[in-house]
């Protein structure tokens, strides 16, 4: 429970650390004030006053904020203009660059782990040519578990023919008529095992039941700048294809809320070290993404109310922002029940399958090439 309570936090803080600091920095770059810095909502733990700018760490560290000088939108009522420091007073570009600049660093912080996961550990290889036939996990009820298969055992002949790869094991499984002699070495020893043709499911009679033991090629330093980046564009094409996807089925789109956030990062923290950082940045990946969103409330929102003040040299009417804001609030509120519910049922009543393959971050792709791990 402890462990899951510090992963929350280690996983959380960096991403909302981030996307604060990208509108403070923002604030500094454009001339605006800052009030306050804070990492966290209610009491305040700690302060520090510098300059102009109050830094807070606060009691609830899920969230933060910065506050700059002056109100978003300056009253058109209002005796004396915003004074030149305040947020109002600057040009629409500066004001869409401060709302923005947060997501925007979440987008960097995820760009620069991913980046970092592909320099140190390299990444993993897709082309089955290049992959030798090693066995990762074994899948509970298919022939290679009925034959004691085991994580590690290296694949070298099947029905005689030599295996050098994947691609020639999936080969010579399509080609198998009847029974399956299978020679494999372990930890230096030479074993071998044959399956009964009736052993095979008879709807899928190439699959053995074992997943890909990943391998690692090195990438160059700049190579993985650029597999960082392509990374936030993937996953935010992914989530944005699969929201449209399920409206253009008339489908409830699948969304995670508090409770299965917390739940990923339960999961990742008991698995290692490498799905743990990944999941940070996938998750600084979502917020960035989320925090886009042309809603009223967030900061997609407001950015869409400055390009609109950069088109027509005028802010929409206070009313109009009010009304707009109150809507974004219900329906942020709305989202967060349903996730919620949604995070509810599928943690706790969705039905246990009978056999699962876990996906871990050595699994996601890098490039638009898709293996097949089933075989």
């Amino acid at each position: 429970m402890i462990i899951s309570i510090l992963a929350v936090l280690v996983v959380l803080s960096p991403i909302v650390i981030v996307h604060e600091f990208g509108h403070f920095l923002a604030c500094r770059l454009t001339g605006i004030r800052v009030n306050e810095f804070s990492f966290g909502f209610g009491k305040i733990l700690w302060h520090k006053k510098a300059g102009d700018t109050d830094y807070q760490i606060r009691a609830i560290p899920f969230g933060g904020f910065v506050e700059p000088a002056g109100p978003m939108f300056h009253p058109e009522d209002a005796k004396e203009p915003p004074k030149p420091y305040e947020f109002a007073a600057k040009k629409w570009y500066a004001k869409f660059f401060m709302v923005v600049n947060g997501a925007l660093f979440n987008y960097l912080l995820a760009a620069v782990i991913f980046g970092a996961l592909a320099y140190f550990k390299g990444v993993p290889e897709t082309d089955p040519v290049n992959l030798p036939a090693t066995v990762g996990s074994i899948a509970p009820g298919y022939p290679a578990e009925k034959i004691n298969l085991q994580e590690g055992d290296i694949i070298t002949r099947i029905n005689g023919t030599a295996v050098n790869n994947w691609k020639e094991l999936t080969d010579a499984l399509s080609a198998r008529k009847g029974d399956l002699h299978l020679t494999y070495t372990r930890g230096g020893e030479t074993l071998s095992a044959t399956i009964k043709d009736n052993d095979f499911n008879q709807d899928k009679p190439t699959v053995l039941g074992v997943t890909i033991q990943p391998t690692y090629r090195v990438v160059s330093w700049w190579k993985a700048i650029g597999l960082g980046f392509y990374q936030c564009y993937y996953w935010t094409e992914f989530s944005l294809a699969s929201l449209a996807h399920s409206f253009k089925q008339k489908k409830a789109p699948e969304l995670a809320g508090p409770i299965g956030i917390v739940n990923v990062i339960h999961q990742a923290a008991h698995r290692n070290i490498v799905d743990f950082v990944f999941l940070i940045a996938l998750l600084s990946v979502a917020v960035g993404m989320f925090n886009l969103f042309p809603i009223p409330i967030l900061d997609g929102g407001y950015a869409l109310v400055y390009l609109w003040e950069g088109l027509t040299h005028k802010l929409p009417t206070e009313k109009t922002l009010t009304i707009a804001v109150n809507c974004g609030l219900y329906l942020l509120i709305a989202l967060v029940v349903y996730a919620s519910y949604s995070d509810v049922k599928r943690i706790f009543f969705a039905p246990k399958p009978a056999a699962a393959v876990t996906q871990s971050a050595d699994e996601k792709p890098v490039s638009n090439e898709v293996t097949n791990v089933q075989d």
